[in-house]
């Protein structure tokens, strides 16, 4: 799986924009209508690729940081909805995990006693808990970053962005690839209601599907608008961040952590996902540049 995220950056910063050259050959092409630049081309080249790296540490440190609050966030709710049902009798005694990633951090629930003293539907509450504070805030940041005053923000937008793409691949890698599990929150979801796992797949996965057309048509153009207008390099950073997060470090990695079908198919889709993302959703997409207003005027073609 390392191997596969060498691969990407090379192919994010060569082959990406290769394509997006071809793509673009013969037609007449969007132009920023960018300052000039007063400086000598060596500063501003240095000053450029200073800045691109400052970009890149703060969406690494942003996306730790966040991914960090986000899954004690869902942990905890699992905990509190313990303690409040009577299943836990301290809502702190969680298992913190190891690392900055909180790697095998969990809730520490026994579902199982819950199971076999009949509590099935206490312990599907238990389990729905962490995923339905996941929802909830994804819908909070949504209403935020919509606001007109987000425009004039772009490091609030930018905090927002990540915070919704961080609790929404929570939700939607589960549903992709561990609904058919038995353990873990929706499989105590189904064991405790005695549902399908297809009651969760089918519908979970169409949702998930419209919100993720959502983040890369609306949020990721207006992240490139408003966080980093006329800078084609950083947007180029985003979208490669978003698939890296999204289809690798979430759902790609399930081949190594589930190898059995069909988890191991939902990894590989992940995995072509990861190369897919950036050239459909590439910031030198026509339709991207009318969504950004950076397509001010064309070359002659």
């Amino acid at each position: 799986m390392p191997l596969i995220g060498i691969i990407f950056i090379p192919f994010c910063i060569w082959v990406v924009p290769a394509v997006d050259r071809r793509i673009t050959s013969g037609k007449r092409l969007p132009v920023l209508n960018e300052p000039p630049e007063r400086d000598s081309p060596v500063k501003v080249y240095q000053r450029k690729r200073w800045s691109i790296l400052v970009y890149i540490s703060i969406t690494v440190i942003t996306f730790t940081i966040l991914h960090f609050l986000v899954i004690y966030m869902h942990e905890f709710t699992h905990s509190f909805a313990a303690y409040f049902l009577g299943a836990k009798e301290n809502p702190l005694d969680i298992i913190w995990g190891r690392g900055i990633f909180a790697v095998s951090c969990d809730e520490n629930v026994d579902y199982q006693t819950l199971f076999s003293a009949g509590k099935g539907s206490t312990a599907a509450v238990i389990a729905f808990a962490g995923p339905l504070s996941n929802i909830i805030l994804f819908f909070v940041t949504a209403a935020l970053i919509s606001l007109p005053s987000m425009k004039k923000r772009p490091w609030v937008y930018h905090t927002l962005f990540w915070t919704l793409a961080v609790t929404f691949i929570m939700v939607f890698e589960y549903v992709f690839t561990r609904s058919f599990m038995t353990h873990d929150d929706f499989g105590n979801i189904e064991h405790g209601l005695g549902l399908s796992p297809y009651f969760i797949f089918i519908p979970g996965l169409i949702l998930g599907l419209i919100a993720l057309w959502y983040i890369f048509t609306v949020l990721v153009p207006g992240h490139y608008r408003i966080v980093t207008p006329f800078e084609l390099a950083k947007q180029y950073v985003t979208i490669a961040s978003v698939s890296f997060v999204f289809f690798l470090l979430y759902i790609g990695l399930r081949i190594n952590s589930y190898p059995s079908v069909p988890e191991w198919w939902c990894g590989l889709a992940g995995i072509c996902a990861l190369f897919i993302t950036p050239i459909l959703f590439s910031p030198m997409r026509r339709w991207i540049r009318k969504r950004t207003g950076e397509m001010i005027r064309d070359n002659p073609g």
